[in-house]
């Protein structure tokens, strides 16, 4: 957190600089150091999510993330302009004396925070309105016949909390159940951060159905309580796999679905999850991190399923799918991928983590139809 803050104190040069164009310097300065305290305190408040009354979700906390985005997106835009500026002063031999370039820079800076401020806004407000449902084809080794067209829709990083309330959440779930699955997973992070949100985060399971049920394994954020949290939601009948498998028949065929626990607070246990399995049944495993499930490639795993990384959340608008947050710090992308003799599908989730915005990463419900190999029908997404 004290780097989130470090960076938000950084990116606050922004609308220092533009408001100097409007206000007196020790003005503008005021209300920027005003604007950031407030960033930050809310900011801290994300440490451990509380309900709040929606008018101040709305008329506080939403604002506030906006102008947050308008900066963060704005200072690489201000970085730009003034090198641009800088060079074409060097090319015309002028001064590049502070006093100088000063006035010149708070122009940059307004017309940086300008050109950010409406992709912040439609980060924060405007994404909602869409959702993308993926659908991909995946040839599966071994699949019985009784298998073939099998569907899975995975929902991922709900994070519901004060941001993705109730409401927003059974929209969610109301898209993956109109995608008729034969089975309904949920790879972790159903709630934001803390416990204060368990009861939601459980009506919204509850909206889910499947023909063979409703799978679940936990996330990073779903630890607080997390024995308390998942007898929540097994009261919702959902099946909670926390290390461990079960099986799901047709007929004499079965399918196999297991489920590993939270990896950074050490609850996972790859080798126990699949242990004991009966030989010749194709496997899908359900591991909110992607590292942990690309540990399980050669484990006889056909399937793995993930999310955590929102598929970076915030990108480069037309072209977010290839850079994004996730793939500058090195993490996969979102998609279906091949380890190994192993397809591993990773989610770009639906909700976010941090500052409730994304930018060019769409909403996402995966709808996974398997087919048995024999089908000669390669993969697509």
């Amino acid at each position: 957190m004290q780097a989130v803050h470090a960076f938000t104190l950084a990116i606050q040069a922004v609308p220092a600089l533009a408001l100097q164009t409007l206000l007196p310097a020790w003005v503008a300065l005021s209300v920027t150091a005003g604007l950031w305290l407030l960033t930050a305190a809310r900011l801290g408040l994300l440490v451990e999510d509380r309900a709040r009354p929606r008018w101040v979700v709305r008329l506080v906390d939403e604002p506030v993330f906006c102008h947050w985005g308008a900066c963060a997106l704005g200072m690489p835009l201000l970085l730009a302009g003034l090198l641009l500026l800088a060079a074409l002063r060097i090319v015309d031999g002028s001064s590049l004396d502070v006093p100088v370039l000063l006035p010149a820079a708070r122009s940059v800076a307004l017309a940086a925070y300008g050109l950010a401020l409406p992709f912040a806004a439609w980060g924060v407000w405007g994404i909602w309105r869409r959702l993308r449902v993926r659908r991909v084809q995946i040839p599966v080794d071994g699949l019985a016949p009784q298998f073939d067209g099998y569907r899975i829709v995975q929902l991922s990083d709900l994070h519901i909390g004060s941001f993705h309330t109730v409401v927003v959440g059974r929209r969610w779930t109301h898209a993956a159940n109109q995608a008729e699955p034969d089975l309904c997973v949920v790879t972790g992070d159903l709630l934001t951060s803390g416990a204060a949100f368990h009861a939601d985060a459980a009506a919204v399971l509850a909206s889910l159905s499947a023909t063979d049920g409703v799978f679940v394994s936990l996330g990073n954020h779903d630890q607080a309580d997390s024995d308390l949290f998942s007898n929540r939601l097994l009261t919702t009948g959902a099946h909670v796999l926390r290390n461990e498998w079960q099986c799901i028949r047709r007929g004499d065929a079965a399918l196999i679905v297991a489920g590993v626990d939270d990896r950074y607070s050490c609850r996972d246990d790859l080798e126990r999850t699949l242990s004991g399995r009966p030989p010749g049944i194709p496997t899908v495993l359900l591991a909110h991190d992607p590292a942990v499930a690309a540990a399980a490639a050669g484990h006889g795993v056909a399937l793995a399923l993930s999310g955590h990384t929102h598929g970076g959340q915030l990108g480069v608008p037309g072209m977010a799918d290839i850079v994004n947050l996730s793939t500058v710090s090195g993490q996969p992308r979102s998609g279906l991928r091949r380890i190994s003799g192993m397809w591993h599908f990773i989610n770009a989730g639906l909700g976010t983590t941090g500052p409730p915005l994304r930018l060019g990463v769409t909403p996402e419900i995966a709808v996974l139809v398997l087919r048995c190999d024999g089908c000669n029908i390669p993969p697509t997404q």
